[in-house]
């Protein structure tokens, strides 16, 4: 009777540790939302750019021999405090650099961002025309309902999806790296998940007044 009680309590403390374990695992699941929607912006401004932007030329600065010695002491403070103000923002923004550069390095996301690219104007007008929505999972979905679209619609929408859904496997794919997360189903499939979700918001806030998008909760509305 003692031995049975013995391997009975063995085995519930077993089940238990087991458990436990689990759930470690489930809830360590580490997503940097806000590092991801850094990255996320940072990559359309370059990619999605017909034209690189140009920089704003530097202001020319005095000669430092005509300056006061007063004035030369208050630039030093400034050139000190700009230095300081721009190393914390690198420090703060570093996953968010990381991860785009990581995603840069993945040629069917930059693939997949030139297409979205080259089809957006006729994608706005779907847009415009109240056929097409952003969906809550970071797809663009139809609205009409029976679809008024054609044949050449349907085929751009499924091309559109297909490199939104390039672009948001990369980013979980980069997240769990730069994380140093274990990259097993499970965790890929929850940070893809976030990293949908992510994206989609990124499209509700871009979207134009008009344009129906689809919120967290499922509702549909009209921006």
């Amino acid at each position: 009777m003692r031995r049975h009680r013995k391997q009975l309590v063995m085995f519930t403390l077993s089940a238990l540790f087991s458990f436990a374990a689990c759930a470690v695992i489930t809830v360590n699941v580490y997503f940097p939302e806000k590092d991801v929607k850094s990255a996320y912006k940072s990559l359309e401004e370059e990619l999605l750019q017909p034209t690189p932007k140009k920089e704003k030329e530097a202001p020319v600065q005095p000669p430092t021999s005509s300056l006061r010695q007063g004035q030369q002491s208050m630039l030093a403070v400034i050139r000190t405090w700009r230095v300081t103000l721009v190393s914390e923002a690198m420090a703060q923004d570093d996953l968010s650099r990381r991860i785009t550069q990581e995603i840069k390095g993945y040629p069917e996301v930059i693939a997949a961002y030139k297409g979205i690219g080259q089809r957006l104007a006729r994608m706005n007008q779907l847009r415009d025309q109240g056929l097409v929505g952003e969906a809550k999972d970071g797809k663009a979905a139809l609205r009409a309902n029976p679809p008024q679209v054609g044949e050449a619609e349907t085929a751009l929408l499924q091309e559109e999806n297909g490199d939104r859904e390039v672009i948001i496997n990369g980013m979980a794919k980069a997240i769990l790296k730069l994380t140093q997360q274990g990259a097993t189903s499970a965790n890929l499939a929850r940070v893809k998940t976030e990293a949908a979700e992510t994206f989609a918001s990124i499209r509700r806030d871009a979207a134009h007044p008009g344009w129906w998008v689809q919120l967290s909760n499922g509702t549909w509305t009209r921006k």
